[in-house]
């Protein structure tokens, strides 16, 4: 096998940053999927078609560094070329963008190439020679017959079906989004880990800190000037983290510990690194002792470094009383100082509510969203159905009787005496508890200062270790004097209520939506049990909505 790989859009993901891009411009809305085709898409539809051209010199050229590759892409390469596989990158890429700055697109190009490892023998160990940037489709067609590829990977079917396309060459369509879902003329696959199955390419798990080797030069610089050593090939194996985050177990003969490593979301512009980061020495510099301890951090390289915690995560049904006043004591002592003039430096919490408009608005975008389901199967009709014909009137439903509760005080604005510092994503999903049954809270990445009936509502209706309502007067109580709100917190939460059961069913159902299908994908290993999983969140969200409409406002169990 001679295999060619397409490179923009098949080695490496542009949908994060067309559309950070386009935020940051001011042209797109912000509730626009997170993909390319439909930021460009989105520009065209509003005549803006000299925009999304400029657009696309930046971000191929000064950006281009920010760009992501394909999850599993590198792993593929590194398998292919490890069975001595011959690979060709070769791409129809001009030199220059056909507007704004003159950037040098190639020099740029190769640059992302180099800086993830491709031509580092200890990583992939690709040789600049078998990379091509083609200035016309045609010479692009040439050189995959120059190099004899037996088998070519492009995102175009249209270049696939080239009468010029050279002859023999097995056609495979990259189409990680399900554009091209009725293409019958090649073979598609979806995600990298796919095409490793179709070309019969093993794929070893990354497990070691080479996965990115700009990562592991920074992150053993980093380690060294804390006193941890740790060798050139020494495994540091995942730990389960968020979708922003990766996580690491560094052990030694003499130490062991967490390494973190932060990430930006495509969706907003926060600070994550600096949120946690915030958080944990505000907690620890208060004496509140509930988290791992924080050992260092590198702000350049968005790194945390955190002692190891023992623990195992609570089942769901698991958590008890003991559990719950645990919870309720870190919230208190969080707060106890919250007045100090120190505090001020602790930023609003990611998707903070401080008037009981904006917690309406932001669940109004989340039930809006999932007007971007496609139809791709039988379950994905399903929950088209469910989102338009059950759950979007539940919500007009439930928010009507809020909005007739609070008219004509849903834009004040909380009194920032009442706010809390809230750890956001609150729950015993995040959070560890020993054989002793003590337990530590940890992942603070949207922390900061929020409304605590925001609080409340996450903490009870996020579903994967929840909290019963048997519960809810210990937590509302003890949150109520903490914040020295005299009795009037449980008002607020008991109104809130149940618009927070609603965005947890739309948090349920973002399975569906096509900005999240080839990191789902991907995870799931193959498109069945993507969409055995998708089927499970959709019964989820059906069982959600039932507690949902059918307890109203109401905390009774």
């Amino acid at each position: 096998m001679r295999l060619g790989i397409d490179f923009d859009n098949t080695i490496v993901c542009y949908d994060d940053l067309f559309h950070r891009v386009a935020l940051e411009d001011g042209v797109i809305p912000p509730h626009l999927p997170a993909n390319k085709s439909d930021v460009r898409n989105h520009l065209r539809s509003i005549g803006r078609e000299e925009v999304w051209t400029e657009m696309q010199g930046r971000v191929y050229g000064a950006r281009m560094s920010e760009a992501s590759p394909y999850p599993g892409v590198l792993e593929f390469f590194r398998a292919a070329v490890r069975d001595g596989i011959p690979v060709f990158i070769i791409s129809h890429k001009t030199r220059r963008p056909f507007a704004g700055e003159p950037h040098d697109l190639h020099a740029a190009a190769l640059a992302w190439l180099e800086a993830r490892g491709f031509f580092n023998p200890a990583f992939i160990g690709l040789d600049r020679a078998q990379v091509f940037f083609e200035l016309t489709k045609q010479a692009k067609l040439e050189r995959i017959a120059a190099c004899a590829c037996s088998h070519f990977i492009d995102d175009l079917p249209e270049l696939l079906a080239e009468p010029t396309f050279p002859k023999g060459v097995e056609r495979l369509l990259f189409d990680p989004n399900a554009l091209y879902r009725d293409e019958q003329r090649f073979t598609t696959v979806a995600s990298w880990n796919e095409a490793a199955t179709r070309l019969s390419i093993s794929v070893r798990p990354a497990n070691t800190i080479e996965a990115d080797t700009a990562f592991a030069s920074t992150a053993r610089e980093f380690l060294g000037r804390h006193g941890i050593t740790i060798g050139d090939n020494a495994l540091l194996p995942p730990l389960p983290g968020g979708a922003n985050n990766r996580v690491y177990q560094v052990e030694t003969p003499s130490t062991r510990c967490v390494l973190k490593r932060y990430f930006h979301a495509p969706e907003d512009t926060r600070d994550r690194f600096g949120a946690e980061r915030a958080f944990y020495e505000w907690a620890w510099s208060h004496g509140v002792r509930r988290t791992p301890r924080p050992l260092a951090w590198d702000a350049e390289h968005r790194f945390g470094l955190f002692e190891w915690t023992e623990g195992r995560k609570l089942e769901p049904g698991e958590p008890a009383a003991s559990h719950v006043q645990q919870a309720v004591a870190f919230l208190s002592e969080l707060n106890a100082d919250r007045h100090q003039s120190a505090a001020a430096s602790i930023p609003i919490a990611s998707e903070a509510c401080l008037s009981l408009a904006e917690h309406l608005t932001r669940i109004d975008g989340r039930v809006a969203r999932l007007a971007a389901i496609e139809a791709d199967g039988d379950t994905d009709r399903a929950a088209i159905t469910f989102a338009t014909e059950r759950l979007a009137p539940a919500w007009r439903h439930i928010r009507a009787g809020i909005h007739s509760q609070i008219s004509g005080a849903e834009g004040q604005s909380l009194d920032p005496q009442k706010r809390c510092l809230s750890p956001s994503d609150f729950g015993f999903h995040n959070a560890l508890v020993n054989d002793t049954g003590v337990v530590r809270f940890l992942d603070f990445e949207y922390a900061g200062w929020d409304d605590p009936a925001k609080l409340v509502g996450d903490f009870f209706c996020q579903p994967q270790v929840p909290v019963g309502l048997e519960h809810w007067d210990l937590v509302v109580d003890g949150l109520d004097r903490a914040l020295g709100w005299n009795g009037g917190l449980a008002e607020r939460a008991v109104l809130l209520l149940p618009a927070y059961r609603i965005k947890w069913c739309c948090i349920l159902l973002n399975e569906f939506l096509r900005s999240d299908r080839a990191r789902r994908t991907f995870a799931a290993g193959d498109a069945s049990e993507a969409e055995a999983s998708k089927a499970t969140q959709l019964e989820k969200a059906r069982r959600a909505l039932v507690i949902a409409v059918g307890n109203g406002s109401s905390t009774e169990t």
